[in-house]
């Protein structure tokens, strides 16, 4: 219910005033906050209403940049000006300006859904840019290491725009589905206020049919935050086992040059070849260790690829089910809302209206009539406010969903750092420490602080935030109850109020005979009306793609792996270093050096010595052969689930693509409907080229059926 002209003016000034103020900075107030915000100033809650205020306010103010863009839906995504447009004009009854919007947006859906097309194509065949190790990441062996990481980073950051872009095609068929919906309780008030007109005319012998309107809240949308939230705390896995690995290795190679170094040291002058000796294996085997990790981490990335890969798919294949909800909007509901809206009134009125002007001619009726359709507006608000929460729940529900995700997948973090707090020392303890557990304490606070309290203060903001979105769904769903009671209550004034109409009415035989000749167009105009009010989306096109986890169904079979762990054993197995071995070793050094061992010959111990050192080496790297093996093997496991990710996109979007084909073979017809309509030089040739519209959706009135109704032998549903 609109507020009177004070209140309205004091609420427009305040909503003006907090936009220029927010806009300085640039900052957004959802709808729910600005209604919070207005309640002092008697707004009860966040509804329709606030738009309306918003929309006008912006008007009022020569559409006022700061307005637009201070105010958002309450997922954040659009701009309240830019929401209720339509509804405005609707209101306003200039249906052609509004008929040219909603055509407009869809052309803007077009581009949307052709952006995400790209973007996720550059993602899904996008090639990772490499650079160049350093030279001292190669000598200290964490080149490898730092170079996944990159990889990871940018497959990552890939992952969030592809994000992105999914999230503006998901807005914008959304915004479609809003624009539909609210042509659609236009449509329906133009239905039921002439069915009940005939109904006035013919009594019980015409019946209008309550249509069944489609639910489009039902239609779901992926969860692409829920998995880009799962697939971050994959990336941070790997990045924290990098960040690791970089410094062990680091670490590693620090300790083992200064080993080596001590152990040729440590050797005389005549055992400079043992020393070598020594010193190359101890950093070979750094080396073999380092590449081996650096392989389990590559195993590692291959997994997340192999993640992203069934994710893009998902979201890529998820898009053409939006393509053909946008097409069953953009090119058959919409186009026929749009010529029926434009044209199907004022067609039935010129049938008609003299023959109304006489039904309800005397004073008594004619104010039972005004009554009547103030109540038909009424009921017509009320279904835009039961539309309003309807889509807001589902907005709730979404934001609610992403919020638990974020705080179970933050949780452990959270509570970690929390635990990490340092305490706070006593009194006694800072005396007997001379000062210095206090300091030590603000030290360790300071770190804390620095890097604990910005996940602190995350998570608590969304666990308010969860609490306020719970609250606000809470509402919304009494809003809801509160509207559907209201409708309920003013149809069935409605209905008392026709029955009263026809208790004070009586339609001559002449006035009945004289609307006969009109009865075929008005009423294939009305079941056409019906029939685009029922417009429906195929089952499997409400439900998000749900693309299987195929890792497993694909990988290599069993026994494959298992031989080639068996041949990597076999031959660490099989590998031995003696004495000989551990001389020829030797004499290569000598050899290198120029050197003679017949000078300085090798004890047994040091050979013992020195083959023991390189059967360790050996082992390592058969640890590294193995790893190598195990690596190829995910990388292999990685293209057999890519390539079934690729089958089933494919399987998918043939399904798709001979929807659109049926979509498109309707939509050739209308088209040509739709010029019939709109070039026609009469007003008969527009109504001929209507009920051609009528015929392609199916509908007709036969020369039985009209007989049949005259001669009182059938009832005609509308």
């Amino acid at each position: 219910m609109k507020k009177s002209t004070t209140d309205e003016k004091q609420l427009k000034q305040t909503i003006l005033e907090l936009a220029r103020e927010m806009g300085k900075d640039k900052e957004t107030m959802t709808r729910a906050d600005l209604a919070y915000e207005l309640r002092q100033d008697t707004l009860p809650s966040d509804s329709v209403e606030v738009s309306r205020l918003v929309y006008e306010t912006y008007q009022e103010a020569g559409n006022d940049k700061a307005v637009f863009n201070t105010y958002v839906s309450n997922d954040g995504r659009k701009s309240l000006v830019e929401e209720y447009r339509l509804q405005a004009l609707l209101d306003e009854d200039k249906k052609e300006d509004a008929m040219s919007l909603a055509m407009r947006q869809l052309g803007d859906t077009r581009e949307a859904l052709a952006a995400v097309q790209a973007g996720i194509d550059a993602n899904l065949s996008a090639t990772l840019v490499r650079t160049a190790s350093g030279a001292m990441d190669v000598i200290t062996g964490t080149g490898g290491v730092k170079a996944v990481k990159q990889e990871a980073s940018t497959l990552f950051r890939k992952y969030a725009d592809m994000v992105s872009v999914y999230h503006e095609g998901e807005d914008r068929v959304r915004s479609n589905i809003a624009d539909f919906t609210a042509l659609r309780d236009d449509i329906q008030a133009t239905y039921q206020e002439y069915a009940q007109q005939l109904i006035d005319i013919y009594g019980d012998n015409v019946k209008a049919v309550a249509p069944r309107l489609f639910d489009f809240s039902r239609v779901e949308f992926l969860d692409v935050d829920g998995m880009l939230k799962h697939t971050e705390l994959e990336y941070n896995k790997i990045t924290d086992k990098c960040g690791t690995l970089i410094s062990e290795i680091s670490d590693s190679f620090r300790s083992t040059i200064q080993g080596s170094l001590s152990a040729y040291k440590s050797m005389g002058q005549g055992s400079k070849t043992l020393g070598l000796a020594m010193a190359g294996l101890t950093m070979l085997d750094h080396y073999t260790r380092s590449q081996e990790r650096t392989n389990q981490l590559r195993s590692d990335l291959e997994v997340f690829k192999t993640s992203v890969k069934r994710d893009a798919t998902t979201i890529k294949a998820d898009l053409g089910r939006l393509l053909v909800i946008h097409k069953t909007l953009n090119d058959v509901a919409l186009p026929k809302a749009d010529i029926y809206l434009r044209h199907a009134n004022q067609l039935m009125r010129s049938d008609i209206s003299s023959i109304l002007d006489a039904l309800y001619a005397s004073p008594r009726v004619k104010a039972l009539q005004e009554k009547r359709q103030q109540l038909s507006r009424e009921l017509k608000a009320i279904d835009g406010e039961i539309n309003d929460h309807l889509q807001n729940i589902d907005i709730y529900q979404s934001l609610i969903t992403d919020l638990t995700a974020t705080l179970e997948a933050k949780g452990p973090s959270y509570h970690e750092a929390r635990s990490k707090e340092p305490g706070k020392p006593s009194f006694i303890v800072n005396l007997f420490t001379f000062g210095t557990a206090r300091k030590n304490y603000y030290r360790d606070y300071t770190e804390w602080d620095e890097v604990c309290r910005p996940l602190i203060k995350e998570y608590e903001s969304n666990q308010v935030d969860l609490k306020l979105d719970k609250d606000e769904l809470a509402r919304h769903r009494q809003d809801l109850r509160d509207c559907q009671a209201d409708r309920e209550q003013v149809a069935n004034e409605l209905e008392t109020l026709n029955r009263q109409i026809r208790e004070n009415i009586h339609a001559s035989k002449d006035l009945q005979l004289r609307m006969l000749p009109h009865l075929r167009a008005v009423v294939a105009t009305l079941r056409l009306g019906r029939e685009i009010m029922e417009t429906k989306l195929d089952e499997r096109l409400t439900r998000a793609i749900n693309i299987p986890d195929m890792t497993e169904a694909t990988r290599l079979p069993s026994d494959v792996e298992d031989n080639l762990s068996l041949f990597t054993n076999m031959l660490a197995d099989n590998l031995h270093v003696g004495q000989q071995e551990a001389k020829a070793l030797l004499d290569g050094i000598d050899e290198y050096r120029e050197t003679s061992d017949e000078e300085h010959p090798y004890t047994e111990e040091e050979l013992n010595q020195v083959a023991e050192a390189a059967g360790q080496t050996l082992g390592k790297a058969m640890e590294l052969l193995d790893s190598f093996v195990r690596l190829k093997t995910q990388q292999l496991n990685g293209k057999l689930a890519a390539a079934a990710y690729d089958k089933e996109y494919q399987r998918l979007t043939s399904g798709f693509r001979r929807q659109i084909e049926n979509i498109d073979d309707k939509s050739a017809f209308l088209r040509q409907i739709m010029t019939r309509v709109n070039t026609a030089q009469s007003e008969d040739g527009r109504r001929q080229a209507f009920m051609s519209l009528a015929e392609l959706s199916g509908i007709s009135v036969s020369d039985q059926e009209l007989d049949d109704f005259i001669n009182g032998d059938k009832q005609i549903e509308l």
